[in-house]
């Protein structure tokens, strides 16, 4: 009992004082081990933001751009609606959205009230701030220009938050409009107009032509050469080279003969059968193409415009030409007359009753295509006139007075 009390006596000043150790120094020894874990768990999350990986980051990924078609018609509208969608948990400080209005094709019908308008550089801008989940749209119409069919307009958005950006495409493909004709005849399925039987009238005439005209202008000289024995002369032509070169410069003039009357009754109808309105100028450009005139090339200009206006009681949007015919010369005179006309007034204009998308800002006669039509027209005289003396036996005097008369 004494050697355990002993042992007692000293054990435990020994154990109080490890206790009182553990009690002071354990504590101070966990502290570091414990910052090291938060640092660590910090880094993580800071990693985490920089991957992509934050909850709290905004996105807007999720956002799209949708099409009323994938087709539209020449002279035709097409609505586009952009959707931009915040799928994360922040709030950006500015979300900017930027649509380029594709250069050639198209131009500007309408837009969002809140969306600018940069003509010289042909885009479209928005800037604001979209919440977390939630969701904003636009719309952006555009026209498309005559004589486009078959070409594919590429439409691109873009959508830049933050650092981060994303893109938005669609093509669609322009198809010809159909025009109010008249079918005159029917083979099998297919119709046809006057355009049609013309161009069909034509292909016939000129084998027809070729064939008959010149053995025709043979026959009527043989016949008049043994009517009249005692009238000879020498035969400029004895081979019919010139007969055959008449009659091919009188039926290559024919189209343009045709092409000419189509001119002169457009430019009537301008006076005579458009109706007036007033249209609202929407959206204007000076496109031009390269002319080469032998070793040298020009550029051809020609100003542009969208409208709205009323046909009716329909609302017409539409694009085209704002003079008649096309407008070429020095630019700063184009755009002398582009400036004429400014965005979003009101000016007089004339629309076609028949087909309400034709429309005139000016109206005037094609000077420029009457100057071109002039030589064919001047050639087709001369070939008229060359196999019209053939047929009738009529010679000129240098024929006359080449025509030794023999004595009865």
């Amino acid at each position: 009992m004494n050697s355990c009390a002993s042992a007692n006596f000293f054990l435990r000043p020994i154990i109080v004082t490890l206790f009182t150790c553990a009690v002071f120094f354990l504590p101070q020894g966990l502290t570091p081990f414990r910052a090291s874990c938060f640092d660590q768990s910090a880094i993580a999350a800071n990693d985490g933001k920089r991957g992509g990986f934050q909850a709290d980051q905004a996105d807007f990924n999720k956002s799209e751009m949708r099409c009323t078609s994938g087709k539209v018609p020449e002279r035709g509208t097409i609505r586009y609606e952009m959707i931009l969608r915040n799928t994360g948990e922040s709030t950006p400080d500015r979300v900017a959205l930027t649509f380029h209005i594709s250069p050639s094709f198209v131009m500007l019908a309408g837009r969002s009230p809140e969306i600018f308008c940069d003509i010289e550089n042909r885009t479209l801008h928005w800037k604001g701030r979209i919440r977390s989940q939630e969701e904003r749209s636009f719309f952006i119409e555009l026209v498309t220009l005559p004589n486009t069919a078959g070409s594919i307009i590429h439409s691109q958005a873009g959508v830049a938050w933050g650092n981060e950006n994303k893109s938005l495409a669609m093509e669609t493909k322009v198809t010809s409009r159909e025009l109010p004709e008249g079918i005159l005849l029917t083979v099998g399925k297919v119709g046809l107009g006057p355009l049609e039987i013309t161009i069909l009238g034509y292909l016939l005439l000129v084998p027809l032509f070729l064939f008959i005209v010149p053995r025709l202008i043979r026959w009527r000289e043989k016949k008049r050469a043994h009517l009249s024995p005692h009238v000879s002369w020498s035969d400029p032509d004895p081979r019919g080279f010139m007969v055959y070169a008449m009659s091919i410069t009188f039926l290559a003039c024919i189209p343009v003969l045709f092409f000419l009357a189509f001119l002169v009754m457009d430019d009537v109808r301008q006076f005579s059968a458009y109706e007036k309105t007033n249209c609202i100028i929407v959206d204007k450009k000076l496109s031009w193409s390269t002319g080469s005139t032998g070793k040298t090339k020009s550029r051809i200009y020609d100003p542009l415009v969208s409208v709205r206006y009323k046909a009716g009681s329909n609302e017409i949007v539409s694009a085209g030409s704002m003079v008649k015919g096309t407008f070429s010369g020095r630019e700063s005179a184009a755009e002398k007359k582009i400036a004429q006309y400014e965005l979003g007034r009101s000016y007089p204009c004339w629309f076609d009753p028949e087909d309400p998308h034709e429309f005139l800002l000016e109206r005037g006669l094609s000077w420029g295509w009457y100057l071109l039509c002039l030589g064919p027209v001047i050639l087709f005289g001369i070939a008229t006139r060359y196999l019209y003396r053939r047929l009738r036996g009529t010679r000129s005097p240098s024929e006359m007075s080449k025509a030794p008369i023999q004595p009865g």
